[in-house]
């Protein structure tokens, strides 16, 4: 007689000892082997972050560095004083150009032939180390503002403009003279010094006028 075994029973079926040394060895050998590789991947990215810290601080220190040099050289230095005095001149210049198109603008005739023949007659009678800062002409009076290098250049001047056709009938004078000079011994080292000059015109036979 034949008796067949139903294998398919839950109570017949092999069971697994997960306490057995193979499963629980097995486990701890995995977990060892995860542990590792955690604690290298840690490892890696500590030593990944050291070297850029310690990139990003020499970078600042460099940074730094190059901030205080710029910083030292720009506290070092300091106008050039040529330069200095170039400016001013051309700044006069400029000044005495305008003060010349105020005058044409403002209608001043000057006798002898009006504005142009005024602004020519300047120009003919230009002379190296004499410069205008201003000027003012009237039917009677006149009175030239300039600046000079050397004093002695200034009756040579005045000759000129009384031998100027621009301005005939009117003698000029010098109403005042006065070193140009400011800004104590530091400014003369910096910039040449000069002169201001005032000169004073009438027309023949009018009466002078008081500074």
């Amino acid at each position: 007689m034949s008796q067949q075994i139903n294998l398919l029973l839950p109570e017949l079926r092999p069971r697994r000892d997960w306490l057995a040394f193979p499963v629980v060895a097995g486990a701890i050998l995995a977990g060892a082997v995860l542990m590792i590789g955690l604690a290298a991947w840690a490892s890696y990215q500590v030593q990944s972050l050291t070297a850029i810290q310690a990139r990003s601080e020499t970078d600042l220190k460099v940074l730094q560095q190059q901030v205080q040099t710029l910083g030292q050289a720009l506290a070092g230095r300091k106008p050039n004083p040529a330069l200095q005095a170039e400016i001013d001149r051309l700044g006069e210049l400029l000044q005495q150009r305008d003060t010349a198109f105020a005058v044409v603008e403002a209608g001043k005739l000057a006798p002898g032939g009006g504005h142009g023949a005024v602004m020519r007659g300047f120009a003919r009678q230009a002379m190296d180390g004499v410069w205008l800062t201003g000027f003012s002409l009237s039917g009677q009076d006149a009175e030239i503002r300039g600046r000079l290098t050397q004093a002695a250049l200034l009756p040579q001047y005045i000759r000129r403009l009384n031998g100027e056709g621009a301005f005939q009938g009117r003698r000029f004078s010098a109403l005042d003279m006065k070193d140009g000079a400011a800004g104590g011994a530091a400014a003369k080292v910096a910039a040449p010094a000069y002169i201001e000059f005032v000169l004073h015109g009438n027309l023949a036979g009018s009466e002078a006028t008081k500074p």
